[in-house]
């Protein structure tokens, strides 16, 4: 084989490389990365809303009313019936949003957290899971400050559309 060819083989293995490198993930946010937060609305009442932003920061979120009553299946995770959907939408988080996003789940050691942190009573509330390099890691936060917990509820609202209101609330 000439080396032209062979120059020419090599520069067609590494573009096609380095363009497949660069899709599978943005920046240091795992090309894996999935989230799913379940948090109270901002508004008076018992209306919270459902989250998932993918890997690309694509999102989808539901508004939905628990009127006084969460429900969770066999596996912890939080049930939500069509009659209780208010409002559906999705958004787009730009590159900078997920690299943020994602520096503070890592900044709060969210995969070190216990997956349960609950009281009886109490106002604080989030449930969480996180996908990302491989590793899937669920907290369930009812009644009682997690001030790791919060900062991530925190962070998710500031960068979420303005239509999606989220807080933490305040534990007892």
């Amino acid at each position: 084989m000439s080396k032209s060819c062979i120059h020419f083989l090599f520069a067609i293995l590494s573009t096609v490389l380095l363009t497949g490198c660069a899709s599978a993930s943005m920046g240091n946010v795992p090309s894996d990365f999935q989230f799913l937060l379940n948090a109270q609305s901002k508004k008076e009442g018992t209306e919270h809303f459902y989250i998932e932003i993918n890997a690309r920061g694509k999102g989808y979120f539901e508004r939905y009313d628990t009127n006084g009553s969460i429900s969770y299946d066999e596996n912890d995770i939080i049930i939500v019936e069509k009659s209780q959907v208010i409002e559906k939408g999705s958004f787009q988080l730009a590159d900078e949003e997920m690299e943020e996003l994602w520096k503070i789940i890592e900044e709060n050691n969210f995969f070190q957290l216990k997956e349960d942190y609950q009281m009886a009573i109490g106002f604080s509330y989030a449930f969480i899971i996180v996908e990302a390099n491989g590793k899937k890691h669920q907290v369930d936060n009812i009644g009682m400050e997690v001030s790791e917990i919060r900062t991530i509820v925190e962070k998710a609202d500031e960068l979420l559309p303005t239509k999606v209101g989220i807080e933490y609330g305040d534990g007892y």
